[in-house]
């Protein structure tokens, strides 16, 4: 019985010892990344932030910064799984919804401006769109509505997240600009009846 005891404690150590452990080598990894982040490295901030994942899978931060990591890399695709855990682990953090609805906002004036995932937008000196693509397929044309739609779906539920945000005045001028876009380009999709 005392030998039973004494396993049980040490095995009772031995999973706290590697909780902290793995909680300091996951901050050590996300601390690693923000380096690699600021010096431009982003490819190897996102292979520290996996590797935090595969450590440690319930911080909603780590995956906040791998979609940040990821749209820094232009794979929005992959950013947007990854805010998508970031609202299931915590539904309340604001930024997560800040950060989806420039995703979606991006992806609409991709197709606007004819690029793929691998090219900018190129804009004006008052940040306006300047190489708007012409002859837009009406697919094209509901795929830019749906993602406007959601862009400003998602800049309202972080105002209502963050209530006291100190950027509200410019976020509500973003939805502003993105309905007017929206009504643009919903006017030339055809009703479907």
């Amino acid at each position: 019985m005392k030998k039973l005891s004494i396993i049980v404690l040490l095995l009772l150590i031995s999973l706290s010892t590697s909780g902290c452990v793995n909680k300091f080598a996951i901050q050590e990894l996300n601390k690693k990344a923000q380096e690699y982040m600021k010096n431009g490295k982003t490819e190897d901030a996102i292979a520290r932030l996996e590797s935090s994942i595969d450590l440690d899978n319930s911080i909603f931060e780590t995956y906040y910064n791998l979609a940040v990591a990821y749209m820094k890399a232009d794979k929005a695709d992959k950013a947007e799984e990854a805010l998508k855990k970031v609202f299931e682990l915590n539904p309340d953090f604001a930024d997560s919804y800040y950060t989806m609805a420039v995703i979606f906002e991006d992806k609409a004036y991709a197709i606007i401006n004819g690029q793929n995932n691998d090219q900018k937008e190129t804009l004006d000196n008052e940040g306006k769109n300047i190489s708007e693509k012409k002859n837009l397929t009406d697919e094209e044309k509901a795929e830019i509505c749906s993602d406007f739609d959601s862009a400003i779906d998602y800049y309202n539920k972080y105002l209502v997240k963050k209530e006291k945000a100190s950027d509200k005045e410019q976020v509500n001028a973003k939805i502003n600009n993105l309905n007017l876009e929206l009504q643009k380009y919903s006017k030339t999709v055809p009703s479907e009846n």
